[in-house]
């Protein structure tokens, strides 16, 4: 994948220089405790923690001295969710992650934060939102009462991603509507 970037990169701007990576990457996170295998958890763990490790790791010399990273978590890293236990373990280490980055990246003015979602009107849980009765317990959980819309969610990684986001390194950034306060 980075060789392919490098070689568009180099081709369009004469460098390989990386000025922005969103690491956002999901499979089907709700898997409960009597449910999960093995092989459940190593697929969860892959996609959640794992990939997001060394994406950052092969970008980290290509990332331009003022860079910015911005890690998807959830919600659900810090109010877990009993149906997706392997799933909130997975984004609570994206949080630990983006700390580390932090620090690490700080020095070259690289920031490094994460944005965690709540319910957000997506594909992956277009499921829970056929069923009247589930979306009334899952609103009844969020202070505004509704799922979010994708399009909130990319603005609070379009202010980490600007000019204006400079100086916010290091945080978890929870857009939920207030979910479970």
């Amino acid at each position: 994948m980075f060789e392919r970037l490098d070689d568009e990169l180099t081709r369009r701007n004469g460098s390989n220089a990386l000025d922005i990576l969103v690491n956002n990457a999901g499979n089907f996170g709700f898997i409960g405790f009597k449910d999960a295998t093995p092989e459940s958890w190593d697929a969860l763990i892959a996609v959640y923690a794992r990939a997001p490790f060394f994406i950052v790791q092969a970008a980290m010399d290509r990332l331009a001295d003022g860079g910015r990273i911005i890690n998807i978590s959830s919600a659900a890293a810090t109010k877990p969710v009993t149906a997706a236990p392997v799933y909130s373990m997975a984004k609570a280490a994206i949080n630990n992650l983006t700390h580390a980055l932090a620090l690490e990246l700080g020095p070259r003015g690289i920031t490094a934060n994460a944005v965690a979602p709540g319910y957000t009107r997506t594909d992956a849980n277009a499921a829970i939102r056929e069923n009247p009765e589930l979306v009334k317990a899952v609103e009844a959980q969020i202070a505004l009462g509704r799922f979010g819309e994708p399009e909130e969610i990319a603005a609070v990684v379009a202010f980490l991603a600007s000019d204006e986001g400079h100086w916010v390194t290091g945080q978890t950034i929870e857009a939920s509507g207030g979910y479970k306060l």
